[in-house]
């Protein structure tokens, strides 16, 4: 998988989460057997929010190279990001979905984990 590809398939994980926890996320979590009180809902929104800046982040550098030492702060941010993420999913395993957001979050996080730890020249 090239750079961009992967930046592109990272802006649509983190672009559909945003959108569906800002917009509605009384539902999320009624579905998710998450309490749906003010709190919680007002938690669910930020994180939304959270995951929209990233995906704008990562959309307005999908043509950078990554790696180096000018693309290592992207790199590790989404490797963490995505690290800790299949960890905590594959810890929980309670439905489905988690399942498979933890198949996505474990593919891109060994994905920018490949990129952040070798050097992004190291093909030519």
């Amino acid at each position: 998988m090239t750079t961009k590809a992967l930046m592109i398939t990272s802006v649509v994980y983190f672009a559909a989460q945003g959108l569906l926890l800002t917009f509605i996320p009384q539902e999320l979590n009624t579905n998710l057997n998450i309490s749906s009180d003010e709190t919680s809902i007002l938690i669910s929104q930020t994180l939304g929010a959270s995951f929209l800046a990233f995906a704008l982040l990562n959309w307005f550098t999908r043509n950078h190279i990554l790696g180096g030492i000018y693309g290592k702060p992207l790199t590790m941010a989404n490797f963490l990001f995505f690290f800790v993420s299949a960890m905590t999913y594959l810890k929980s395993g309670e439905s489905p979905v988690v399942w498979v957001l933890a198949g996505i979050c474990t593919v891109l996080g060994l994905s920018f984990g490949y990129i952040a730890f070798t050097h992004p020249f190291k093909n030519s």
